[in-house]
């Protein structure tokens, strides 16, 4: 079972406010890895802030194609910086 996201905001800088269903709220750093190849079309701002919360997903939309990475890996990665 998934982490439930209530809402996903995106911020400056490459960050992402992630609120879930139980009120809690994280702030994820983005900034490096849209400079790894499985991240690098989010490096537009203007497609960074398309981001948006779907069930345990944060989902980006590029044209007619979306990309989708699951909260429980930007929080790992979150751990790492």
């Amino acid at each position: 079972m998934g982490v439930a996201l209530r809402e996903v905001k995106p911020l400056p800088g490459f960050r992402l406010e992630l609120v879930f269903k139980n009120g809690s709220r994280a702030i994820v750093n983005m900034e490096r890895r849209i400079k790894t190849i499985r991240f690098s079309w989010l490096s537009s701002e203007n497609t960074f802030a398309t981001a948006r919360a779907e069930g345990d997903k944060v989902v980006w939309i590029h044209g007619n194609r979306s990309f989708g990475v699951y909260c429980g890996e930007l929080l790992d990665a979150m751990l790492l910086d």
